[in-house]
């Protein structure tokens, strides 16, 4: 496994008015345009937090730092992982953010980053359906009161797997276990850890081996 880096950033600890706004590109500064007010700070606080982070990585300003779209593993158009525009074989990175909370990661191979808001109940009646037979067995286990837990942890791990190969949720929930419990907790080739968050949140990394 390569060389990894996380850093989780609460949104509220950042002051509106220390940001610089000025290192974001034009795609990055329309699209906070259009995100309501609370929406609008974490965007802000987590793509300045990776520019800054990637700018000190890479030793350039981080207003330089350009992004470009991979291709996708399924259909092979422009929109798969995302990653540097400048190619860098060692420098790899991953961006989240839910419920005021922002998760970066960066690495010297392939990573993906997820945390999450623990959901509501329907949410985790809704989703627990669709997933690897196994992760349903390990959420439906657990009591009413933890289930929201369980749930998010099998979540995250999957979403930050995910990520990290360059599919999103559309791909086939159920087609990998990514659960903690009785069996490989990872894709082979990949490193799947649970990411120790304040209460009322899950997060998980995925690793490149």
């Amino acid at each position: 496994m390569g060389a990894l880096e996380l850093w989780i950033l609460r949104v509220a600890d950042v002051d509106p008015e220390q940001l610089e706004l000025s290192i974001l590109d034009a795609e990055e500064r329309c699209k906070a345009e259009r995100l309501q007010s609370a929406d609008r700070s974490a965007y802000l606080a987590a793509h300045i937090l990776l520019r800054e982070l990637l700018g000190g990585r890479l030793g350039v300003p981080p207003q330089e730092i350009a992004y470009l779209r991979e291709p996708c593993l399924h259909c092979g158009a422009p929109h798969g992982r995302p990653a540097l525009a400048r190619p860098s074989r060692s420098t790899h990175f991953s961006l989240s953010r839910s419920g005021g909370m922002v998760m970066a990661g960066i690495a010297s191979v392939p990573v993906g980053v997820d945390i999450e808001a623990l959901p509501s109940s329907a949410t985790v009646a809704e989703v627990t359906g669709l997933l690897h037979p196994a992760e349903r067995t390990e959420i439906n286990s657990a009591a009413p009161g933890p289930r929201a837990e369980t749930f998010s942890r099998i979540w995250t791990r999957k979403e930050a797997y995910l990520k990290a190969i360059g599919l999103g949720v559309t791909h086939d929930l159920s087609a990998d276990y990514l659960g903690t419990q009785g069996r490989a907790a990872a894709p082979a080739g990949w490193t799947v850890a649970t990411v120790p968050v304040p209460a009322g949140y899950g997060a998980a990394v995925a690793v490149a081996r």
